[in-house]
């Protein structure tokens, strides 16, 4: 049991969980659910940046986010609207900072991975590039 309360408090748990799973629901979402996302994204990147952070400056700041963080921060826009990840046994973990680099790292996302095919059948794979959400 040591083991596994080890894994499921680790922040790269969290991250790589939120990851995969928000990789596994994209593909579900309608247009207007992705337009939701984008838009409570965007105020949260507002909200958190800089005093006065313009649109225009939040979206440049998530366009050259990583993949990784632009799918955590999409876990927690997810959460927040009350989006449930695609396997209905799973949620959204919390996570402190999205753009923490250490919140996902190969190990934590082999063992979840290992985790939903073992739990789910299910072999979650993630994109290479990074979201563009000008055209999303």
């Amino acid at each position: 049991m040591g083991f596994f309360s080890r894994l499921f408090g680790m922040p790269s748990f969290a991250g790589s969980t939120n990851v995969l799973l928000v990789e596994l629901t994209l593909p579900e979402l309608s247009d207007a659910q992705r337009a939701e996302l984008k838009t409570r994204v965007l105020e949260f990147l507002q909200n958190t940046g800089p005093l006065g952070t313009s649109l225009e400056t939040a979206l440049v700041r998530l366009n050259e986010a990583s993949r990784m963080t632009q799918l955590n921060l999409l876990a927690i826009a997810m959460k927040e609207l009350g989006y449930k990840p695609v396997l209905s046994t799973e949620r959204f973990r919390k996570i402190k900072d999205p753009f923490a680099h250490d919140l996902v790292d190969e190990h934590a996302l082999r063992a979840v991975a290992r985790r939903l095919k073992w739990a789910h059948g299910v072999e979650p794979n993630i994109e290479a590039e990074p979201i563009n959400f000008e055209s999303w």
